[in-house]
């Protein structure tokens, strides 16, 4: 009789204590754009820990669907992501991939990424001007796959790649200067760019028809449209 009253007895607690999270909780289902969708077509899920009290920030952590954390941080806004503080991001084996910094939404201050083997791959220094919208990155270290520093104190020799884009070339003072060539799988191009001081001078691509585009900016470059500059 006592051992089944213990049971009940924790059984009710353990109810109570789940009802109590799912009250300050709400969890949403991503599909693999970030955007959300439905349970049965989602790729990460994305928990809000403290959702239904009012707070300056908001503990935001997502998941794969293998269960492990995919990113750990805090948002301003608990419905709309609004990154600000430290950020821990994770591959999908569990190793972690980034720690980045945020300020209202915007990379702010030190960011170091690590490979999956976790070697480290690079350390950078974000920043953020809320007054002229401007943000700048500049890459201090970087370690190539073979575990090689090409990167030191921001001179050397850069290899970046994303989704779709891979290119490399050389950096001065944390920024990218001088030629630097890379590939789009996406747009199906290959390009040649010059940089000064990080900013985008001139460049020309080319598509899988040999078609050659040449651009002065980077807004050029992303839309494949000429810029018309008017005088006001």
């Amino acid at each position: 009789m006592k051992k089944s009253f213990f049971i009940l007895f924790h059984l009710i607690i353990s109810v109570h204590l789940s009802a109590q999270i799912n009250m300050v909780s709400k969890k949403i289902f991503l599909d693999s754009l970030n955007r959300e969708t439905t349970p049965d077509n989602y790729a990460y899920t994305r928990v809000i820990t403290n959702y239904s009290q009012k707070n300056v920030r908001y503990v935001v952590t997502d998941f794969y669907k293998n269960g492990r954390k995919r990113m750990t941080g805090s948002t301003l806004d608990r419905d709309i992501l609004k990154k600000d503080g430290e950020f821990i991001y994770y591959y999908k084996s569990g190793s972690k991939e980034s720690v980045v910094n945020y300020s209202e939404d915007h990379k702010s201050g030190k960011e170091v990424n690590w490979y999956e083997n976790q070697n480290k791959k690079s350390e950078k220094q974000n920043s953020w001007d809320p007054k002229t919208k401007k943000s700048q990155t500049l890459i201090l270290n970087f370690w190539n796959k073979d575990n090689e520093q090409t990167v030191t104190n921001g001179e050397g020799e850069y290899e970046e790649t994303d989704t779709s884009v891979t290119q490399k070339g050389s950096l001065k003072d944390g920024l990218k200067q001088g030629v630097w060539k890379g590939n789009d799988i996406v747009r199906k191009i290959s390009f040649t760019d010059n940089y000064n001081k990080g900013i985008l001078i001139s460049g020309t691509s080319v598509d899988e028809n040999n078609m050659k585009f040449s651009y002065s900016s980077l807004a050029e470059k992303q839309t494949g449209k000429k810029v018309v500059k008017t005088n006001k």
